[in-house]
């Protein structure tokens, strides 16, 4: 670990920064994440390693391809006030298509970068494997790994394979920073409460057939304690305000946690980590990526049905089914106080 500014360093939450030296990025250089400081001190960072839609200019054109369908759209907008309750955040700038922040920077085909000196492409979520170790290498297939050659629906992105140095590159500006900068901010709050929680937000296709997915690597990213707080927050069986409509949680299944999860997440430590997935058609319009409102649709109404061919993606359009946004936010509310009430909390202040 590096030795970081801690906490201690800030007069209070608010001001707490990074700067580019604590990124390993030169002065003036682009950085590729966004940092938002809490309002109050909390041992939570929430990363949105998938939602970045840029693409940097100085590899050129960028591909042509839908940015947007090929990240988790818009998944930060339901965690709304995720600062107010003492998160603090991360967020990718640039799209995974450029480099997958949820991948080992060695998680790479070698027909995708055929001069590295040792790929280790792994299987993709969804094969659940309870080891920690990196036993599930696949070189059977290329994957998409930390450097995809394809995006969805398989578009080639890649003309020619990578030489190394340009894949070097690509994890020295865009990868290693994201992990430096949740490295730092898990360790000021691990010195400051004595633990820590990393909680990692994706969406998902409906197709999956569950709303949320809870990853824990088979429960040992976390403390069993906040594994079970966590889901008694995201279904509402922990007594806190309800529409009345329960959401279908699932545990490890099909997404067992990526990358971030695996190298955050040492309970020995102090340092526990979640992965969340949550089915896109909760807070959006698949079809159209229109985000849906946060006022419920009278039953009825034309804002009851889905939105219309060549709506605006950045409309706000009546939720078209009972999980509407407000009690998404709700259940997300409960889960972002879990760390303040964690077992992990009680042993900490008993060191």
């Amino acid at each position: 670990m590096q030795s970081p500014r801690t906490i201690e360093s800030f007069e209070d939450a608010a001001a707490e920064r990074l700067d580019a030296d604590d990124l390993g990025l030169e002065p003036g250089a682009p950085w590729p994440l966004r940092f938002c400081a809490a309002a109050t001190w909390s041992p939570l960072v929430i990363s949105f390693p998938h939602v970045g839609l840029a693409w940097p200019e100085a590899l050129g054109l960028a591909p042509a391809v839908d940015f947007a369908r090929n990240a988790d759209y818009a998944v930060g907008h339901v965690y709304g006030d995720a600062t107010a309750q003492g998160a603090v955040t991360l967020e990718a700038v640039y799209s995974r298509l450029l480099v997958d922040l949820n991948r080992a920077s060695d998680d790479i085909s070698p027909r995708v970068v055929p001069d590295h000196p040792a790929p280790r492409p792994r299987r993709r979520p969804g094969v659940l494997a309870t080891e920690r170790d990196h036993d599930d290498i696949d070189h059977s297939r290329p994957g998409r790994g930390v450097v995809w050659s394809s995006a969805l629906g398989n578009v080639p992105l890649l003309h020619r394979p990578l030489e190394l140095a340009a894949f070097r590159e690509r994890i020295d500006r865009f990868h290693e920073p994201y992990y430096r900068a949740l490295e730092l901010l898990l360790e000021r709050r691990r010195a400051r409460f004595g633990y820590a929680i990393l909680l990692d937000a994706h969406s998902m296709p409906n197709s999956v057939g569950t709303d949320l997915v809870l990853g824990t690597l088979a429960g040992s990213s976390c403390h069993p304690g906040i594994e079970a707080l966590a889901l008694a927050a995201l279904t509402g069986s922990e007594g806190g305000p309800s529409s009345g409509h329960r959401l279908r949680v699932r545990l490890n299944d099909p997404y067992h946690g990526g990358e971030l999860v695996r190298r955050f997440g040492r309970p020995s430590d102090g340092v526990h980590a979640l992965q969340l997935e949550m089915s896109r058609s909760l807070y959006m319009d698949e079809r159209t990526l229109a985000l849906w409102s946060e006022r419920p649709a009278p039953a009825g109404t034309a804002g009851a049905q889905a939105a219309h061919p060549g709506t605006d993606p950045e409309a706000d359009l009546p939720a078209p089914h009972t999980a509407t946004r407000p009690m998404i936010a709700a259940r997300l509310k409960m889960l972002e106080i879990v760390p303040c009430n964690s077992p992990c909390s009680l042993a900490a202040t008993s060191r």
